[in-house]
């Protein structure tokens, strides 16, 4: 007798969705019958319209797509797909209570995260940031809370001293990706039970441009968790005379010195609180990305020069 396949609803957004999306269309066990994203929305310089990565990969699957304003515009169209079950990966707005009860599993959200610690928007950032040992995905069962539902399954990941959020957040969504079928196959099977978060909760709250600005009063390690952390977005900056500069890749130097201040510039080196940092790979504003040699060169940059003053 031929196995019936699990029916899904994906819903997600960003970059870190698509290997679930990818996941959950290559798996010969489940039937993914349409993508929820969110509406295209002007950006860059030009404000032209631009397409979601989710909603650009499900054309290119040839999987059905819906980009609603507000989700109770398809309620009764999802009614009628009835979906066994829906996934959540970066979708990017809040899913209401009658929603959630659609599908008779509920929605399982894929959060980055060991919940309950990093609830909420920003979780890989303030993961760095905090300088966290361990991370992992959280497989969670939604309710109406901020990533307080119970949870299906955790993959535990250890962070190395040296990632980037960007890094970290591909990593984790590779691993939920190659895990996402088996959870549903499991859960919908009554193999895996939903329990409760357990531990120190803590909220991730999203990042705001003002945070992304070095205090280089504060120690190196410090500074450099900073870097990482915002590398891809929002770019950890720093003024350089009248200029806005972002720093996306820097180590800890052995080298002592005023905070902010240039001491040396081969390699180009700056002093903290405590320690120094080696820059690596900068952006100066309205500028391409350039290794610090680079920017050194092309800049004139001298010793005694301090960042963040203008």
């Amino acid at each position: 007798m031929k196995e019936v396949k699990l029916k899904v609803v994906f819903l997600g957004t960003s970059v870190f969705a698509l290997p679930a999306l990818k996941s959950l269309h290559g798996s010969e066990d489940i039937h993914l019958s349409l993508v929820i994203s969110r509406p295209d929305r002007p950006s860059g310089r030009g404000r032209k319209l631009a397409r979601p990565p989710v909603a650009l990969l499900a054309d290119e699957l040839g999987i059905p797509l819906l980009q609603p304003e507000k989700l109770k515009e398809i309620n009764n169209l999802l009614i009628e797909e009835a979906p066994d079950v829906m996934v959540s990966a970066s979708y990017g707005g809040w899913l209401p209570k009658w929603f959630l009860g659609i599908a008779p599993l509920g929605v399982v959200n894929i959060h980055p995260s060991l919940l309950p610690k990093h609830r909420g928007a920003a979780p890989v950032i303030r993961t760095i940031l905090e300088g966290d040992d361990s991370t992992g995905v959280c497989f969670m069962v939604t309710d109406e809370g901020w990533d307080t539902g119970d949870v299906l399954k955790t993959v535990r990941r250890r962070v190395s001293c040296s990632e980037t959020a960007g890094e970290l957040e591909s990593a984790l969504a590779t691993e939920a990706a190659d895990a996402l079928p088996v959870v549903l196959r499991e859960y919908s099977s009554g193999l895996l039970k939903p329990v409760p978060q357990k531990g120190d909760e803590s909220y991730a709250e999203k990042v705001t441009p003002e945070e992304a600005v070095i205090s280089w009063d504060k120690p190196a390690v410090d500074v450099l968790r900073m870097i990482l952390a915002f590398n891809p977005v929002p770019g950890a900056r720093t003024m350089n005379g009248s200029k806005m500069l972002k720093i996306y890749s820097a180590e800890i130097s052995s080298l002592e010195g005023p905070p902010g201040e240039i001491l040396e510039t081969n390699p180009l080196v700056a002093g903290c609180g405590s320690g120094s940092i080696r820059l690596l790979e900068v952006q100066l504003q309205g500028k391409k990305r350039m290794n610090a040699d680079e920017y050194v060169r092309g800049y004139r940059i001298e010793r005694g020069a301090v960042l963040g003053e203008n």
